[in-house]
């Protein structure tokens, strides 16, 4: 996939997940464990560089650390955006 099509792609999941959060069907919230899984290698290394942060951590030594669907997901095509840029 190139870049302008991960940047369309993103767009269209951040507008969705927006949508669905706005509407009150879902909190928009995901745990660092299930984004990893999800995002793969980009999301843990914009966490990892601190470039996104949880927008909540629960209590206790291991306490889960939530990342917001829309924050990562703005994040994602920002960065497919750059790239589009960069590799017009």
């Amino acid at each position: 996939m190139d870049a302008l099509e991960r940047l369309i792609s993103t767009a269209t999941e951040l507008g969705a997940a927006q949508a669905m959060v706005n509407l009150g069907l879902t909190a928009g919230e995901i745990s660092q464990r299930k984004a990893g899984r999800i995002y793969g290698k980009w999301f843990t290394d914009a966490a990892a560089a601190g470039r996104i942060f949880p927008c909540r951590v629960e209590d206790g030594r291991a306490g889960t650390r939530w990342y917001s669907i829309t924050e990562i997901l703005k994040l994602k095509t920002y960065d497919a955006a750059r790239a589009e840029l960069k590799n017009p």
